[in-house]
């Protein structure tokens, strides 16, 4: 993550020299202080903010005049009024942070909708050399972030002929750290690199899995939350001149001449190596199937808007006889996953996974201040 780098350039008196041994620093006289409301008698260095966004007053005490600026990496994503007097040596500042969706990615680098970021609210005595410099956080560290840049082949998810099967990625796709394991009787895993996305599953019956790296999570994390893109296929591949490697027509006109008929639409995802599904801990539950919907292949936009309705967040806690460690990963998995092909296909669609902890200490807890609970993504209801 790029670090936002703020350079103080501050004008510090010389120290006059004394012959007293151990004489004690004196503390200055001048202060500025940030408060979460007016009678607080507690100072803080730093607040959080909803990834909905929200808006929040904070009031400064100070006995010495002072400017207020705000500063984060990139377009600005904090806002701040003028400080307002309230009384003698207290100000109020309303600060405004826009939803986190409003988020603007660099292409340069995996991104995920909730990752962390952070501001500074930049309160400054310049004539005195004192400032105080109050940090402002938005979202969650991500533990695992994969947006699969790195991976290509076909764009329209009905055109298979560019595909690449996980076998026939490079050393370097490899070195990434998904897996999968071949149903049986099989020889390969029937897991397909797309453009930027991934397949799982066949247009012969078979489905496929996914297995994440494993990741050194911290020992303080007790509370993850997993998010994922995923669709299911809707219609059958995209025919080509007998079985070669080009579409007979354009996307644009051959998406209607397919058959519209949807595969098997569930997808279970597991947890392994430490953790429970956080609505399934007193039962001791490592996994839970989700419903997909399908893309709307007429959509003016598609495919790049292929998951609008595909957006979805895993819940998961750690216990004392089950903490989450450096052996937890998570497993997609979809249907028609025993030795012979299923009589209808299993074709999900994976995106931009990501697995964020929840640190109960600092950071809200969707899962208990908006109620939301694992399956579809309601945390952000925009894009």
């Amino acid at each position: 993550m790029r670090k936002l780098i703020i350079i103080l350039t501050l004008i510090v008196p010389l120290a006059t020299l004394s012959c007293k041994r151990n004489e004690p620093a004196r503390e200055r006289d001048e202060y500025i202080r940030v408060y979460a409301s007016r009678d607080s008698e507690i100072a803080l260095d730093s607040t959080w903010v909803s990834v909905r966004g929200e808006t929040k007053t904070l009031y400064v005490r100070s006995n010495v005049p002072f400017t207020a600026k705000w500063q984060n990496e990139g377009p600005a994503w904090g806002h701040i009024d003028a400080p307002k007097k309230v009384s003698d040596g207290l100000w109020s500042i309303s600060l405004t942070a826009d939803p986190i969706s409003k988020r603007v990615y660099s292409a340069s680098s995996a991104e995920g909708l909730y990752n962390y970021r952070y501001g500074v609210l930049m309160l400054v005595s310049p004539g005195l050399s004192l400032g105080k410099y109050f940090v402002v956080e938005q979202g969650y560290v991500s533990r695992i972030a994969c947006d699969f840049s790195w991976l290509y082949g076909g764009e329209d998810p009905n055109a298979a002929y560019n595909d690449v099967q996980m076998v026939n990625w490079t050393a370097a796709q490899k070195n990434m750290g998904f897996t999968s394991h071949p149903l049986p009787g099989q020889e390969n895993a029937y897991v397909y690199g797309k453009s930027g996305y991934l397949r799982l599953g066949n247009e012969k019956g078979f489905g496929a899995d996914l297995v994440t790296p494993h990741t050194a999570f911290p020992l303080e994390d007790t509370l993850l939350v997993v998010s994922f893109k995923a669709v299911v296929q809707r219609g059958d591949n995209l025919p080509d001149f007998n079985g070669g490697t080009e579409p007979i027509l354009p996307m644009k006109h051959t998406r209607k001449a397919v058959d519209d008929e949807t595969d098997l639409s569930t997808l279970t995802v597991e947890v392994s190596g430490g953790g429970y599904i956080r609505e399934k801990v007193n039962e001791k539950g490592t996994s839970m199937t989700l419903n997909l919907s399908t893309y709307d292949r007429e959509s003016p936009d598609f495919p790049s808007d292929m998951f609008s309705d595909g957006r979805y967040l895993i819940f998961v806690e750690g216990t004392k006889n089950n903490p989450i460690s450096v052996n937890t990963s998570f497993r997609f998995v979809t249907d028609n996953m025993g030795g012979q092909p299923g009589s209808k296909c299993s074709r999900v669609f994976l995106d931009d996974i990501f697995v964020y902890a929840i640190d109960k200490r600092r950071s809200e807890d969707p899962y208990l201040l908006y109620g939301l609970r694992s399956g579809k993504d309601t945390l952000i209801q925009e894009q």
